[in-house]
């Protein structure tokens, strides 16, 4: 009897605890629903969160995890995913999951053991719509994978939370040249120098850009 009952506990644990497919349509988000896990979520921006995600983070996001070498209790991709199931909105876990996706070019089925980086963003804006740096995160993501239209949107979305941010908007105007729109650049460029940014990139990315405007016409 005792056996049958440790049989029937080991089983249940084995359900709770095994992989479960991820929708990469829908990321699993049901509109009006908030996002659940076994434990969390946790909201990333939220004071009265803090104590709890040290557990997430010491369990599961190592500095090996961080920089992508190998995963802390057994695939990497376990790792960044209990991270980002347990706090969605966590900024170096989502900067981390899409560098993973772009270095190991990874094409992902509709049903899988883990999320798309897409999906990852989205779960978390929909669990924290207030949070520019994921809004801003989400569009550096789309920037470089070639979705300039997304990327716009969401740098944008980002503004409206924080319009003075001079991050955002340095990299909003990073995304304008890649556009052609330099004159839009500029204007996000004063913003951000104005504010004190420190990366020249984006004005010698604009220099470069009218020169080579400049020598084709």
């Amino acid at each position: 009897m005792v056996f049958k009952s440790f049989f029937a506990v080991v089983c249940l644990l084995s359900v709770a605890f095994g992989a479960v497919a991820r929708n990469n349509v829908t990321c699993d988000i049901v509109p009006g629903n908030p996002l659940t896990n076994q434990y969390g979520p946790w909201d990333f921006t939220n004071p009265a969160h803090q104590e709890q995600l040290p557990i997430v983070i010491n369990n599961h996001f190592s500095s090996n995890v961080e920089r992508l070498i190998k995963g802390q209790t057994g695939k990497l991709e376990h790792d960044l995913d209990y991270t980002l199931r347990a706090i969605p909105n966590f900024h170096r876990a989502l900067f981390a999951v899409s560098r993973y996706q772009r270095q190991q070019n990874i094409e992902y089925a509709t049903i899988d053991d883990y999320y798309t980086a897409e999906c990852y963003f989205k779960r978390a804006i929909y669990f924290q719509p207030a949070d520019a740096t994921t809004r801003a995160l989400f569009g550096l993501h789309l920037h470089s994978t070639g979705n300039y239209e997304g990327a716009e949107e969401n740098y944008l979305s980002a503004l409206t939370i924080q319009p003075e941010n001079p991050e955002i908007h340095y990299n909003l105007g990073l995304l304008y040249v890649d556009m052609g729109k330099l004159e839009a650049a500029q204007k996000h460029a004063k913003v951000a120098y104005d504010a004190g940014f420190p990366l020249d990139g984006l004005k010698n990315k604009i220099e470069r850009a009218r020169s080579n405007t400049a020598d084709n016409g």
